[in-house]
């Protein structure tokens, strides 16, 4: 006789308490990531539009340099092997007896002072900056939060120590857990470059020690970063005019700058001495000068971040109320941000493409984005 399925989970629970085994966990208990999948992130990084390392990294010590440190978007990425860092706290997994190459210190520690500790966060490693690159010029530090993909796993992990110079490809023991790779200091790893890092300047876990709040904040900025969208919740990015804000100044507009500049974080609408850096890593990362100063130049460039779609006369979308505020921005004048690309917003894209010496055809394609994005 078959039992009603409600009390066959009862009686299966029950049986396993009374057994001493753990009981399985009802569907509504089974954790799930809310980010992009392992594939969305891997083609969404497939290619390099933007190389930002002057050369190439090398994945172990004397091997080729193939490895370059790309932009899409707002990300940084590139793709390489995994080395374990073991580094930080002693452990009984991390210590001078399981790892031949220990440290005891990470180059970020944690909110009371002791290093990380690499059995129990998951963290990458940057190379120390150098000639080939210097993260911070990106916007990165330690805390920044990134999405690592290995296979058809996605962790999410933050910023947590510096490498070599010349080698990139490195995470710690409980983040190659997670992604199902071998963390044994000694022997673990995998090799080639089948993993790949992304990494969300401005997005970081507080304190950095917190791993749910970077897988949270690592969710929503893979899913902004996947979708070619900027999202800031409740934050109004829809402004008649982009008014110039520098340290010091409040309200809505450096509400939107913060949120535009750090993807989940949330914004205080208070120009402090972080947003501060933050605008100067920015204005580096697009080739403006960095003054620190949301002026229109740098307003340009931080609406109109993300893909680079095709839209023109008859498009709708998000992508349209993208453009429709970075050309209020650029031009200096009310363009309706509507979603919809109309005759207006065909002779706003038509003015913009005429004064910055582009083909004048009213199709914003990669070329005007590529403009809007560099601030132009």
């Amino acid at each position: 006789m078959h039992q009603p399925p409600r009390l066959l989970l009862v009686t299966t629970l029950l049986t396993a308490l009374v057994a001493g085994l753990p009981a399985v966990a009802a569907p509504a208990q089974a954790a799930e990531l809310a980010g992009p999948t392992a594939q969305q992130l891997k083609e969404k990084t497939s290619g390099c539009p933007t190389q930002l390392s002057n050369g190439k990294y090398a994945q172990d010590s004397g091997g080729a340099r193939t490895i370059a440190v790309c932009q899409s978007g707002t990300a940084v990425h590139w793709t390489a092997d995994f080395d374990i860092d073991c580094d930080g706290q002693r452990t009984t997994q991390c210590n001078e007896n399981t790892d031949p190459s220990f440290q005891p210190n990470t180059s970020w520690n944690q909110s009371d002072g002791r290093p990380l500790n690499s059995a129990g966060l998951p963290f990458i490693v940057v190379p120390l900056a150098s000639t080939i690159w210097n993260y911070q010029t990106a916007g990165i530090t330690g805390g920044t939060i990134a999405a690592v993909v290995y296979q058809d796993k996605v962790a999410y992990a933050v910023v947590g120590d510096q490498g070599p110079t010349g080698i990139i490809g490195e995470g710690s023991y409980k983040l190659a857990q997670q992604l199902g790779i071998n963390p044994n200091p000694a022997t673990g790893g995998v090799s080639g470059a089948v993993v790949t890092y992304v990494l969300f300047p401005g997005v970081k876990s507080v304190p950095i020690e917190n791993a749910a709040d970077a897988v949270s904040k690592g969710e929503a900025a893979a899913t902004s970063f996947v979708n070619g969208t900027q999202t800031c919740g409740a934050t109004n990015l829809d402004f008649t005019s982009y008014p110039t804000i520098q340290e010091g100044s409040t309200g809505a507009a450096v509400k939107a700058a913060q949120c535009l500049l750090g993807g989940t974080s949330e914004p205080s609408g208070a120009f402090d001495a972080t947003t501060t850096t933050a605008v100067k890593a920015f204005q580096t990362r697009v080739g403006l000068p960095s003054d620190g100063v949301v002026g229109a130049k740098t307003w340009t460039a931080l609406l109109a971040a993300g893909d680079k779609v095709t839209v023109q006369n008859g498009s709708t979308g998000t992508a349209v109320s993208r453009l429709q505020r970075a050309l209020t921005a650029a031009l200096g004048r009310s363009v309706v941000i509507d979603g919809s690309f109309g005759p207006l917003t065909e002779t706003a894209a038509r003015d913009y493409q005429s004064t910055r010496q582009l083909v004048v055809d009213g199709v914003v394609g990669p070329v005007t984005w590529s403009a809007l994005q560099a601030g132009k």
